[in-house]
């Protein structure tokens, strides 16, 4: 592989897999619903996934993998519980009290968060590039969730807002502590173990707090269940480590905006939404405020 494909191309391609991936889910999860608690469904897509990856491994003859290097369990597992746990449950929570574009605005301040707990915990320096490149985007995605009509007063939205924001500050922390350290662990050790903690945790909470909602396997649901087992969740945390080897948490958040703005335009087609009339204009100021923060980004650990 030449060195220039091992450099910011391959870690936009990473990225890009991930906006597809995750900004198009919004739209599945959203028929998914349908037929279970949010928690529930998040419980089944995180313990599916361990399974699918588990298998795949053992059939590789790769069963070795399903255990991460001596002394890197438990922080893995700490990082799986804040970028996988907290970010998805309390996501989930926070729309009990505000609309889904308040809980996205919210949670894609991420590359600020990051930016700020990376300063203290792995020293790393705040160019002029990331900052006007994260200007751009949280422009871009203010301008697509509409936060001048917002309103920010009344106690359920203050509620909401605050679980969303913990929910983010668990995202952006995970994807620093990440950064902390050069892992001996392969990524399918890292995602699976990862995935384990957050699976662990999701059952137990979806069993004290959805245990009498009822659930219906129709086969919209089981597909978009398999789906998410293989694609968001397996497929999404392994490009999402992968790339975190390659740039800054702020950087890699920054591209993700990209990621409402795909749901956006997926909703629309699948379950005929209404297209906002700035879906162009704030997906323009996303991508020049992600290629600003990402083309001079060092290439990273390999």
């Amino acid at each position: 592989m030449s060195s220039y494909w091992r450099g910011w191309p391959l870690t936009v391609a990473l990225l890009s897999v991930l906006v597809f991936a995750w900004g198009g889910n919004y739209t599945w999860v959203k028929v998914a619903l349908e037929d279970s608690g949010p928690l529930t469904f998040n419980a089944l897509r995180y313990s599916g996934a361990v399974m699918v990856i588990g298998i795949g491994l053992c059939l590789a003859g790769r069963g070795r993998d399903l255990i991460p290097v001596r002394g890197e369990a438990g922080f893995m597992a700490i990082i799986g519980l804040l970028q996988v746990t907290v970010m998805t449950g309390l996501t989930t929570v926070a729309m009990l009290w505000i609309e889904a574009s308040r809980t996205v605005l919210i949670a894609y301040s991420m590359p600020i968060w990051a930016m700020i707990i990376s300063l203290p915990v792995l020293r790393e320096g705040i160019s002029w590039r990331m900052v006007i490149g994260a200007t751009l985007g949280l422009s871009g995605l203010c301008l697509l969730t509409d936060i001048v009509s917002m309103e920010w007063t009344g106690g359920g939205t203050l509620i909401g807002s605050a679980v969303a924001l913990t929910a983010t500050l668990g995202w952006a922390l995970g994807s620093v502590l990440y950064r902390l350290r050069q892992w001996r662990s392969n990524f399918w050790q890292q995602v699976f173990w990862q995935l384990c903690s957050a699976a662990l945790s999701m059952t137990i909470i979806a069993l004290v707090l959805e245990s009498d909602e009822p659930i219906t396997f129709s086969p919209e649901y089981v597909t978009i269940v398999v789906y998410n087992w293989l694609v968001p969740t397996s497929l999404g945390f392994w490009c999402w480590a992968r790339a975190l080897t390659r740039t800054s948490a702020t950087a890699a958040g920054q591209f993700l905006l990209l990621s409402p703005v795909f749901g956006v335009f997926l909703s629309h087609l699948v379950l005929d939404e209404p297209l906002h009339p700035a879906l162009l204009s704030s997906a323009l100021l996303i991508l020049a405020g992600a290629f600003l923060s990402l083309r001079r980004q060092p290439a990273g650990r390999n």
